[in-house]
């Protein structure tokens, strides 16, 4: 899965780092970035992102581009 955070919609909530603490770190400006895209199972990256209040996580399936979400 490709994980692409739109860094000008993060509100700097940080429910993406609590819920795929393996996947997301904060950079130098405290702003969600990913470390790692497989640190978490798929289902806890999905999680991340719906948790995400501005829908600043996008999934994408990594082969297709196909958009997962939002």
């Amino acid at each position: 899965m490709k994980i692409t955070v739109g860094l000008s919609k993060w509100t700097g909530r940080r429910n993406c780092l609590s819920a795929a603490p393996g996947v997301f770190d904060l950079n130098e400006e405290f702003k969600a970035v990913v470390v790692d895209p497989h640190g978490e199972s798929d289902e806890d990256i999905l999680k991340a992102a719906k948790l995400c209040p501005t829908l600043a996580i996008i999934l994408e399936d990594e082969k297709s581009g196909k958009k997962i979400y939002p």
